[in-house]
């Protein structure tokens, strides 16, 4: 009887998430697939090319996309973030109306949105890989360092 209280005394404690912080997404990512809602105007194609393989890497005072590919170059002025990132909960209206999830978490650099409006929403997973919402698209992350 005193084991089963103790183990519900325990139990709020062990089911309680905790936040995704920016420290717990640092690090190199690889772009590994890409997904796409089947829409009119679709401008990406399953796996493509433009993101298959591009690099980036988020850092404590900004993000970075090291390396793009053949048939998309880099735009440090438009793609990387030169301020603090941070992360603020994404729902409603501050996600990408093409995707809806529940966990995810809008990339902010300094005061604004980062990426192409909305802006870039981030969700990670529990195997620990990340989705990027980036301009209509889902990019799978994979985490290289």
């Amino acid at each position: 009887m005193r084991l089963t209280s103790l183990i519900l005394a325990l139990l709020p404690l062990s089911v309680t998430a905790a936040p995704v912080s920016w420290s717990s997404v640092e690090g190199n990512w690889q772009v590994v697939s890409v997904a796409v809602k089947a829409q009119p105007g679709q401008t990406y194609i399953a796996r493509d090319p433009l993101f298959m393989g591009a690099r980036l890497a988020f850092r404590p005072d900004g993000i970075t996309w090291l390396r793009g590919t053949s048939e998309r170059s880099i735009n440090p002025a438009t793609d990387n973030c030169r301020s603090k990132p941070r992360l603020t909960a994404a729902n409603g209206s501050q996600q990408d109306a093409d995707f809806r999830f529940k966990y995810g978490f809008n990339v902010v650099c300094g005061k604004n949105a980062w990426g192409p409006a909305p802006g870039a929403v981030l969700s990670i997973l529990a195997d620990g890989n990340a989705r990027l919402f980036w301009d209509g698209a889902q990019l799978s992350l994979r985490r290289i360092k």
